[in-house]
């Protein structure tokens, strides 16, 4: 049985893996977001490839801990940013009576659906990407698949009288994993729609044989709540700014939403064979778009300082 591939990375049938990366700023290291790698590549095979690939360095994100081991047991260097939110397929996920209550409301409004990522649906989605509540601002970027094609799978919760409230996209992460890629929420729907799309999309694959399915990860959030492993000085690092930069990204909302169906709280690692060190995360930072929606949230909150005053 294959390792749980990245966050955002996906199995094929192919000869030949296929890697997207991004150049981080001031560096020759690479960042791969994600890539789609054979049913017959493990962890070695894997290693050696991107040991031939990037000889000027790569980092991963998105590890499960089994994951960073090896690459660390390779003289690579980890990170924990956070933890994914796993659920087994095989448990009761939706037993909670706050999630029973929401699915009661949510039936009233409408239900769950499976879409084709056609090329008319995708334009539909992207339709629906720009009627969500964050849409105005600037998004984080090549954390998860941000175009839905032909490699994901599609649900949406559809009012009864047809417009979409909410949607999520799904890809293989292994043989029997799902990985949640985008999850999006109209900006005028109801409430108790995202818990009944979880639900619906729950019993779905749950029927399909799947075994477990990660709702994504929520950043930081698990470092600062009394971790198993003391915290590595980077790690202090982190937890330390971040503490300061809630008012940038609601990871403690993610987290109340997705700890609403009990799940298994994963650690996630970032790997990387070359240096680990602040100026790295700093770099990850700018790449991923933190550092424009850190200026876009501190500007609005100076403005409204300002009308205040």
């Amino acid at each position: 049985m294959h390792e749980i591939l990245p966050l955002s990375w996906i199995r094929i049938h192919g000869i030949r893996p296929v890697y997207r990366d991004i150049a981080l700023p001031f560096s020759r290291t690479r960042w791969i977001s994600c890539a789609d790698i054979p049913y017959d590549y493990t962890l070695q095979i894997l290693y050696e490839d991107l040991s031939r690939s990037y000889p000027d360095g790569y980092v991963l994100r998105g590890c499960t801990p089994s994951t960073g081991t090896f690459f660390l047991e390779r003289n690579c260097m980890t990170l924990r940013t956070g933890a994914e939110a796993v659920l087994e397929l095989n448990r009761a996920h939706l037993e909670r009576k706050t999630v029973r209550s929401s699915l009661v409301r949510g039936a009233r409004q409408g239900y769950v659906e499976e879409i084709q990522m056609n090329e008319a649906n995708q334009q539909l989605f992207e339709q629906f990407r720009c009627e969500t509540k964050h849409a105005h601002k600037p998004q984080l970027r090549y954390l998860f698949r941000e175009k839905p094609s032909g490699v994901c799978r599609c649900f949406v919760f559809r009012a009864y009288s047809g417009e979409w409230l909410g949607a999520i996209t799904l890809t293989l992460r292994g043989e029997m994993e799902v990985h949640t890629e985008l999850m999006l929420r109209h900006r005028s729907a109801p409430g108790d729609i995202m818990e009944s799309l979880v639900a619906g999309i729950f019993e779905i694959l749950k029927r399909e044989g799947f075994l477990e399915w990660s709702l994504g990860e929520v950043p930081f959030m698990m470092l600062m709540q009394n971790p198993e492993e003391p915290l590595t000085p980077m790690e202090q690092l982190m937890v330390s700014l971040v503490s300061n930069w809630k008012h940038v990204y609601d990871f403690e909302g993610l987290y109340r939403f997705k700890n609403k169906f009990a799940p298994l709280w994963r650690p996630v690692m970032l790997c990387t064979n070359s240096n680990l060190s602040p100026f790295m995360l700093a770099q990850l930072a700018v790449s991923m778009g933190f550092t424009d929606i850190l200026t876009h949230e501190s500007l609005g909150i100076f403005r409204q300082s300002l009308i205040s005053a």
